[in-house]
């Protein structure tokens, strides 16, 4: 399977450490530079601004899914190469996950986790085979993936779905495993 377009979901907020907006720099940068472009939510806040900022410095493609409900809030990045406008974030994933070959999921809230696992569903329901690459930084994620593997020793998640999301420490990680899926 050849990689072309991941969609990325991150937070709105910077979180509580550098690591977590630099990451997500690097992150935007390395994928422009593997020539893979970037679906996103298409704001100018948090690490969603960060991972924005790397893509456009490595001079990568840039798409943003943006809710129209959020307009108000002058929040939308001005400098996308391709802008969707959604009604709603119900349709905004759903316009990421049909550009998207794979995603990436950095650390985030509720939002995050949301999209996360709707991806992970809609994969399993619709038999797909589009990776999910969990950016594990500093150990961020330990307890989602031990409560995944909770689910599959007791038979509610299967081994191969398991396999599905993909635990990586770092950005490096995450670049070499697009590259070589």
């Amino acid at each position: 399977m050849s990689i072309k377009c991941v969609a990325v979901y991150l937070g709105s907020k910077p979180g509580s450490s550098p690591i977590f907006t630099e990451s997500a720099t690097l992150l935007g940068k390395e994928l422009a530079l593997n020539g893979i472009a970037v679906v996103y939510g298409g704001t100018t806040v948090g690490t969603m601004k960060a991972l924005a900022d790397g893509v456009l410095e490595g001079n990568g493609k840039l798409i943003g899914v943006f809710p129209r409900k959020f307009m108000y809030k002058g929040i939308l990045n001005p400098q996308l190469g391709e802008t969707y406008i959604t009604e709603d974030l119900k349709d905004r994933k759903a316009k990421m996950e049909e550009l998207s070959d794979a995603c990436i999921i950095l650390p985030g809230s509720y939002g995050t986790m949301d999209e996360l696992f709707e991806y992970a569903v809609n994969n399993q329901l619709d038999g797909l085979h589009r990776p999910i690459f969990l950016l594990n930084l500093n150990g961020f994620y330990d307890h989602l993936l031990s409560q995944l593997d909770v689910m599959v020793e007791h038979g509610f998640l299967t081994p191969e779905l398991r396999k599905m999301v993909v635990n990586c420490p770092d950005v490096k990680a995450i670049i070499k495993h697009i590259i070589y899926v």
